[in-house]
């Protein structure tokens, strides 16, 4: 089940050793990576029949040119 921590924390930064999940026996699964991600739609009920707890996401910064006047 998706870890006490991180319910409700959508757009947090992951980091390692961050909890993800933990196990019906007390066993916590942590983020490995050393990408910084950030999770949204945690928990959400509507993904549930597709199996899904989170999805990650990466930010990103773009430069928009502005229209000439």
């Amino acid at each position: 089940m998706v870890h006490r921590e991180l319910q409700d924390n959508d757009y947090r930064p992951l980091k390692r050793g961050d909890p993800l999940f933990e196990t019906f026996s007390g066993e916590v699964i942590s983020y490995q990576e050393d990408e910084l991600l950030y999770p949204v739609f945690i928990n959400e009920a509507a993904y549930y029949y597709q199996n899904i707890a989170f999805s990650l996401t990466k930010k990103t910064k773009m430069k928009i040119a502005e229209k000439p006047v």
